[in-house]
């Protein structure tokens, strides 16, 4: 009779931990926000570009920071589903906010002497391998600002370091990194070096280079 009943008793606190452990899965299933807090499985943008298991990884005042299969993504936030809007305005609010603060906090800063030549006019473009063309869209301060085309069906990968730049002076200055810049210019996160470029797609990037230009004005492009 002892064994039966401990037996039964055994059984229903089994049963308990079992229903309880649903429950708190079910909560936790909850609480873990899409795209936020776990992976999209495939997030179709609102162009047609679908993202494979992405996730946000930063919030800028413009665009968001998307971690995916094809490496770190800036995705527009106006290009995401309706249903991630709402998630997504509280975060771009907290980055208009946390830029506002900065630019208050920010002391005066001194005029550099200008540069002896201008850079290379907006839309100046440069013939790359792998079926692309790179074009330079403008300069802040030692980062290039690139639109890279990938003209081919298939994906292009780019590295900073396969990109060059000559200085009017003649020196030469290499990419260092892939940046993400905010509203005012500034460097603010750096990206993967490896970029993937979808096929037929162009993409906006924005390079580092080391040693410093020092103030030296960009003549051209190269690559390497």
């Amino acid at each position: 009779m002892v064994s039966r009943f401990l037996v039964a008793r055994l059984q229903v606190v089994n049963r308990w931990i079992r229903i309880w452990c649903v429950v708190w899965l079910a909560a936790a299933g909850l609480c873990a926000a899409p795209l936020l807090d776990e992976p999209v499985a495939a997030l179709t943008l609102r162009n047609g570009t679908v993202l494979r298991q992405a996730l946000a990884k930063g919030f800028l005042t413009k665009v968001v920071l998307v971690q995916c299969a094809g490496g770190l993504r800036t995705v527009p936030y106006e290009q995401f589903p309706e249903e991630f809007q709402e998630a997504l305005a509280g975060r771009r609010q907290a980055a208009l906010a946390a830029v506002e603060k900065q630019a208050r906090e920010r002391p005066p800063t001194i005029a550099r002497r200008p540069a002896q030549s201008a850079p290379p006019a907006a839309g100046t473009s440069f013939e790359m391998a792998s079926e692309c063309r790179l074009t330079v869209t403008g300069t802040r301060g030692d980062v290039i600002l690139l639109r890279i085309e990938n003209r081919s069906a298939f994906p292009a990968a780019v590295h900073p370091w396969q990109i060059a730049v000559r200085t009017v002076s003649g020196r030469v200055v290499t990419g260092a990194h892939w940046v993400g810049l905010n509203d005012e210019g500034r460097v603010v996160v750096t990206l993967l070096n490896r970029q993937l470029i979808d096929g037929r797609a162009a993409v906006d990037l924005a390079l580092a280079v080391a040693p410093s230009l020092e103030n030296d004005a960009v003549d051209a492009v190269l690559w390497r």
